[in-house]
C-alpha cells in the first residue's frame, strides 16, 4: 500500500502518510531514515517510486482514507528531482480530485511554489509546513547542506499564507535550542500551527525543561495552536507548565 499508517514517533505527524520518492537529497546529518529506507541508493539522490502515480490512482479508487495524509514522512515531496519529474504535482491533482485531506512537510523552499495552483485547488483540505531547525545559515548548511536555507523556507511559508493556505512548522529535531527559539520567533507572522519536539537518538545535555517552558510561553503568548510531541511532554513538570489535552493530542492539528 502506498498510503500507510505510520507507527511509533512517525504517527505523531499524521494518521496516514504517502511517500512519492525514494531517497533524499538534503543530506541532513541528524537523519536516521536514510539508514533504514535509502540503503540501496548511492549518494544523496531521490527517485520517483516505480509506477507511483498509476498505483496511487488505483489505490484511492478502491479506498481513500477519510483522515489526513502526510506528504512525506521519508524524503521530501519537493526534492530537487521534483523539478524534473513533477510527481508531487501530479499526485496532488489526483488526491484533490478524490477529496483527500493533505498535509505537506518540506525543506524544499521555493520549489514548493511550483505547485501553488495544485495546492490552492484543495481549499481548506490542505496545509503546508516546513521543518525549521536553525536561523543561522551557516549552521543550516552544516547540518542540512542540501536543504533550502532558513530564509527561503520562511519566505515560502509567507507566500502560501498570503495565498490563503494554512501553514505549519515542525520543530524537530531541536539541535540548538537558542536557534530553534530564534527561528520560531521569526516565523510567527507566517505560521498558523506548530508541532514541537526535541532531539532524539543523539546523546545531549540540553535542558529540555527550559526549552519546553520557553517555546510554550512563546506560542501561548502569540495565540498559536500547537502540539508538544511525547518525548518533550515528559518535561512538563520540570518546565512548571500545564499542557492542555489538545496540546498533548497528536491528532489536534490534523485536518478533519
Amino acid at each position: 500500500m502506498l498510503i500507510y499508517e505510520p507507527k511509533g514517533k512517525a504517527r505523531e505527524y499524521s494518521p496516514y502518510a504517502l511517500n512519492l520518492y525514494t531517497g533524499c537529497e538534503h543530506q541532513c546529518s541528524y537523519c536516521y531514515v536514510k539508514k533504514i529506507a535509502f540503503g540501496k541508493l548511492s549518494g544523496p539522490i531521490a527517485i520517483p517510486r516505480k509506477n507511483v502515480l498509476q498505483l496511487l490512482e488505483k489505490e484511492i479508487n478502491k479506498k481513500l482514507p477519510k483522515e489526513q495524509i502526510l506528504l512525506s514522512f521519508t524524503g521530501d515531496p519537493f526534492c530537487k528531482a521534483e523539478t524534473k519529474h513533477h510527481i508531487t504535482r501530479q499526485a496532488l491533482k489526483i488526491l484533490c480530485y478524490a477529496g483527500a485531506k493533505i498535509s505537506i512537510l518540506t525543506k524544499g523552499g521555493y520549489r514548493a511554489l511550483e505547485a501553488i495552483e495544485e495546492i490552492k485547488a484543495f481549499g481548506k483540505n490542505i496545509k503546508i509546513g516546513a521543518t525549521l531547525t536553525f536561523l543561522n545559515e551557516q549552521k543550516s548548511l552544516e547540518y542540512e547542506p542540501g536543504a533550502a536555507l532558513p530564509k527561503e523556507r520562511i519566505e515560502m511559508l509567507s507566500i502560501f499564507k498570503k495565498e490563503g493556505i494554512n501553514t505549519w512548522a515542525s520543530f524537530e529535531p531541536v539541535i540548538d535550542t537558542d536557534e530553534s527559539l530564534s527561528i520560531m520567533r521569526v516565523s510567527m507572522p507566517f505560521v498558523d500551527q506548530y508541532k514541537v519536539g526535541k532531539l532524539n537518538y543523539v546523546k545531549n545535555n540540553t535542558d529540555w525543561g527550559k526549552f519546553l517552558y520557553n517555546s510554550y510561553s512563546l506560542l501561548k503568548g502569540n495565540n498559536k495552536p500547537f502540539y508538544i510531541k511525547y518525548d518533550l511532554q515528559v518535561f512538563e513538570k520540570v518546565a512548571g507548565i500545564k499542557l492542555s489535552e489538545n496540546e498533548k493530542d497528536m491528532n489536534f492539528l490534523c485536518l478533519k
